[in-house]
């Protein structure tokens, strides 16, 4: 005879929501009495018929590196560090932090390989991405589980899988603890696969690899932009790191500056007189191109009005993006606002040539970080933490793009940052940058190559959709 657990709750929007569980599911697995552990979140109706086998039949195996003491360093000394969210985005920020060779023990176990598949193991759980080159050498936190896989044949089955609505649905109900969600690698090596149609699995392993070399091509052309800035500017090669540079053997660090470097607001905070801002904002002054300030090079820096979000479903709203989102490689997780009840909806709305800046938050993390509005964010609406840049005629919108995310367009936005905790500017002040200008050839180069990298990014989300399709195919036919 079969029991049954019909006393199983669960507060879901404010409703309390009761449900059967067969104790056969509750026995075979690890006991667990927690209810969302045995709820199916997906929106994917699955063939009753379809068999299952444990990840560990689809994969070569999962790395979980131990817990271990951070201990940075300068460049030389050590690899770059990334967190579990700086994995997921477009361009991690691999030379902001370095944890020492010498001091870290087993720091190869750390280390990220390219085509492994990494999923974010403690805090937001089954946050997945293939490690594109970018990633290829970088250290990674303890918290970021790798996933071995054979490239020619299940990368793309596994990846589209983790991904999909069903099987991010059983990732999450493997999560345990009740304020900071965590899964182990063991978990996932159990988390229950679907057996499908090997011809199918090759056309995803081609369509996610396929993804995975556009990302890798994007990432390159756009270095290739910025390259292209400092070369036709004339302008040395300027380094993140010298940023917060200090030295470790003082309480805390002064310099002296005089009264002629005061600005007209009289800046007090010391961040804004440091050497390194001054090295930058000289080296532009010299060059020899032509200078303008931003805000005659645009038609509008703006962010909208705040505003009332009224949140509805995705039939009778407009997708809204976050600082975070604009920097992701895939955005998920959308809100939806209301698009007859929001009040001068309009002007939340981004337009293709726009490029988004994130106008608060914390320095290496998302304040001052620049995205280009090409085939990902049109008619989307955006929070009023961004500010919009409308390039005019007057320069290549792909040009500004690219300059803002060098070393110098970053300098010149986080130098003029203000606020005791949270970093903030505001469109006014960032008008006031001071931009380079090459010939309109030497601009359009390089905005032709930011444009061919956004094409790439969005032609890999769409490889990946693909995927997704067959993958939906095979988990509902008969």
């Amino acid at each position: 005879m079969v029991m049954k657990i019909d006393t199983i709750f669960k507060v879901f929007e404010n409703e309390r929501l009761s449900f059967s569980v067969n104790s056969s599911q509750v026995i075979s697995g690890d006991i667990r009495l927690d209810s969302s552990h045995f709820i199916d979140k997906s929106d994917i109706s699955v063939n009753e018929n379809l068999e299952f086998l444990p990840l560990t039949n689809f994969i070569e195996d999962i790395e979980e590196p131990t817990l271990f003491t951070r201990i940075y360093c300068d460049e030389k000394y050590g690899v770059p560090y990334i967190s579990s969210s700086e994995m997921s985005e477009l361009e991690p920020p691999v030379n902001s932090r370095f944890i020492s060779k010498k001091l870290t023990n087993n720091i190869n176990q750390y280390v990220i390989k390219r085509g492994q598949i990494l999923v974010s193991a403690a805090g937001t759980v089954g946050s997945i991405v293939v490690a594109t080159e970018k990633l290829d050498g970088v250290a990674g936190t303890s918290d970021i589980l790798r996933i071995n896989v054979d490239t020619e044949t299940n990368l793309g089955f596994v990846f589209t899988y983790l991904t999909s609505s069903f099987g991010a649905s059983e990732l999450e109900n493997l999560a345990y603890g009740a304020i900071i969600k965590r899964v182990r690698g063991y978990q996932l090596a159990e988390l229950k696969t679907p057996v499908i149609d090997n011809i199918v699995i090759l056309k995803m392993n081609n369509l996610i690899k396929n993804a995975m070399n556009n990302r890798d091509k994007a990432n390159n052309v756009l270095q290739q932009s910025r390259s292209l800035v400092l070369k036709f500017n004339l302008l040395p090669v300027i380094y993140f790191e010298e940023v917060e540079k200090t030295k470790y053997d003082k309480v805390f660090e002064y310099s002296l500056t005089s009264l002629s470097e005061f600005t007209h607001d009289y800046r007090l905070d010391a961040h804004y007189y440091k050497d390194i801002f001054k090295k930058a904002n000289e080296n532009v002054l010299k060059c020899p191109s032509k200078k303008e300030i931003l805000g005659s090079l645009t038609n509008r820096v703006f962010i909208p009005n705040r505003f009332n979000r009224i949140f509805v479903d995705e039939l009778n709203g407009i997708r809204m993006i976050g600082t975070r989102n604009m920097l992701q490689i895939r955005p998920i997780d959308f809100k939806y606002i209301s698009s007859n009840e929001t009040s001068s909806i309009d002007n939340l709305l981004l337009t293709e040539g726009m490029i988004l800046l994130s106008r608060s938050g914390s320095l290496g993390g998302t304040f001052g970080k620049v995205c280009f509005v090409k085939n990902n964010f049109e008619n989307y609406a955006g929070s009023e933490d961004i500010i919009r840049i409308c390039p005019n005629i007057k320069i290549d919108s792909g040009y500004l793009y690219s300059y803002l995310s060098t070393g110098y367009g970053y300098f010149g936005i986080i130098q003029l940052r203000h606020g005791a905790i949270i970093d903030h500017i505001s469109p006014e002040e960032l008008s006031n940058i001071q931009i380079p200008l090459p010939s309109e050839a030497q601009q359009k180069e390089i905005g032709d190559l930011v444009r061919q990298a956004y094409d790439l990014r969005a032609e890999a989300i769409r490889l990946e959709d693909e995927a997704q399709e067959l993958l939906t195919k095979e988990l509902t036919k008969e």
